[in-house]
């Protein structure tokens, strides 16, 4: 009303409000101009690479391509800063020791087995160190303290199949190879479950558990966008093409440089913000989601998976796909894109392409080799067969085989089982396996007794997608027992939260 005077705390509320929402506006305008020029840089350096190899075309399409695509990201862009701000509210004291684990993990320098032996604490492994027992001291506090109890959530459910088998390893040290290393990496791995089970102890609603899940993808997202960053900054090191590989049409292979992360880890990632996104797209009833934004991950979670050229994070991500199109209750649109991919890769010629792209330049006999899996894994038999009941140690395999094959650096065997199965003999793999499996029947369970509209069993379409993608990595690298195994242990822990609201007698907070 004219000529009202409001009072003077109203006045400073409303002024400070103005304020906020000014400064909410600069900072959204710097993190667009932020984000443009990084966009600007890499699409600079790929243009560039494009042209080289693609001639005049290249240049046609990104012209064709660029307008549209810069204004699905400027709103993409804008809805992920949405979300980020309401995960951010939700972050709690875990949220931070599931990043610092994430953080102890980061390489950034590679040893050779003899400079590991002899010189196991250089800098690098002191913060790794450092940071683990930050965790270990944090948890073991509030054990004591009683916020949460988490020790009885270690030693029971899917978590106590995971501790049994860390248990072991930590037993192994006894008769290991390298005591001091299998000691110090089976308490290490003790702490990673240790933190899930504080965790599944404390997030006793689907709104926390969900926040756990989106930091973990957030987490990966957030590595896949340093590595690109990286690509122009350090093109030598960032595309293996650059320093030397000659591998199919593509010439070179995306890899991160700081911290040190492998194609293979990117393929994965890859191929997880790509199922993601797909689950999101097509979500189950009554859940809307931002469509923009999950273009636009799907977009980079396939040219990441296309530029690290992981075999198996491409079959991972299909296995995934295909079961969010079972679950979701979209067979039929499933398959009318799988008829309508094959019609097309047929008759435009675009097979040969694909097939030369995932040979990545390799004959008949590397491929089937498995990238030379073979020939290690043959080695790690032979030496199974000598302690089948023991093993060398748990998480000493690499140690032992790879001297024996030539190789110098640290270096895992490229698949959980056989990694386990070297490390404390038949007892490895058996409950590798038994974990897996115990998490696979608990989603499968529950998730026909959770109603349709329920964000529970959105979360179930994504945690079995993605589960999915991983049972397919497991075979040939590592995802269980490589330390920290944080996506997998983000879905055991989900399937986890489910057996206990079921066993509690409790409904889906939606249904």
């Amino acid at each position: 009303m004219e000529g009202t005077v409001l009072p003077q705390g109203v006045r400073g509320a409303g002024a400070g409000g103005a304020r906020e929402s000014a400064w909410r506006s600069k900072m959204g305008l710097v993190l667009v101009f932020v984000g443009l020029v990084l966009a600007g840089l890499i699409l600079t350096f790929v243009g560039q690479s494009l042209i080289a190899r693609f001639g005049n075309i290249a240049p046609f399409v990104l012209v064709l391509a660029g307008p549209p695509v810069l204004v699905i990201s400027a709103i993409a862009f804008r809805q992920g800063l949405s979300k980020f701000r309401t995960l951010w509210r939700q972050l709690t004291w875990w949220h931070w020791l599931w990043l610092l684990l994430l953080v102890s993990n980061f390489v950034f320098r590679t040893r050779d087995i003899g400079a590991a032996q002899e010189s196991p604490l250089d800098a690098a492994a002191i913060f790794r160190v450092s940071l683990v027992g930050i965790i270990a001291f944090s948890l073991l506090v509030r054990l004591v303290l009683r916020r949460p109890a988490w020790l009885q959530s270690l030693f029971s459910g899917l978590p106590g199949i995971v501790t049994a088998f860390a248990l072991v390893c930590i037993l192994s040290t006894v008769w290991s190879f390298n005591p001091p290393w299998t000691l110090y990496k089976s308490l290490e791995y003790l702490v990673d479950i240790s933190l899930l089970a504080a965790i599944v102890a404390t997030a006793h609603t689907t709104e926390s558990y969900e926040s756990l899940l989106d930091w973990t993808w957030v987490l990966c997202g957030v590595l896949v966008v340093v590595a690109w960053v990286e690509a122009p900054i350090w093109p030598d090191e960032a595309l293996e093409g650059a320093g030397g590989y000659m591998g199919g049409p593509l010439q070179y292979r995306l890899s991160g440089v700081y911290p040190g992360q492998g194609y293979n880890m990117l393929g994965t990632y890859g191929a997880i913000m790509a199922i993601i996104a797909i689950c999101r797209l097509l979500p189950t009833a009554g859940r809307k989601f931002d469509r923009a934004w999950y273009v636009m991950l799907l977009a980079l979670g396939a040219i990441t998976m296309i530029f690290a050229q992981t075999r198996s994070a491409f079959g991972g991500f299909v296995v995934g796909v295909f079961l969010a199109f079972i679950f979701t209750k979209r067979i039929g649109f499933g398959a009318l894109l799988g008829v309508g991919s094959a019609i097309v890769l047929a008759f435009t010629g675009a097979g040969g392409l694909v097939l030369d792209f995932l040979q990545r330049g390799q004959s008949g006999e590397q491929i089937a080799s498995l990238s030379g899996r073979l020939e290690w894994w043959g080695v790690a038999w032979e030496a199974f067969k000598r302690r089948p009941l023991t093993g060398y140690g748990g998480f000493t395999s690499g140690l032992s085989i790879f001297p024996k094959l030539g190789v110098k650096e640290v270096t895992p065997l490229h698949s959980d089982y056989v990694e386990a199965l070297v490390g404390i003999g038949i007892w490895g793999p058996l409950l590798v396996a038994a974990g897996l499996l115990a998490t696979w029947w608990v989603l499968l369970r529950y998730f026909r007794r959770l109603p349709a509209a329920s964000p529970e069993r959105q979360l179930a379409v994504e945690a079995i997608a993605i589960l999915g993608l991983l049972t397919v990595r497991t075979g040939v690298m590592g995802v269980i027992i490589s330390q920290p195994p944080m996506q997998y242990f983000a879905i055991l822990g989900y399937a986890e939260y489910l057996r206990r609201r079921f066993q509690r007698g409790a409904v889906p907070l939606d249904a």
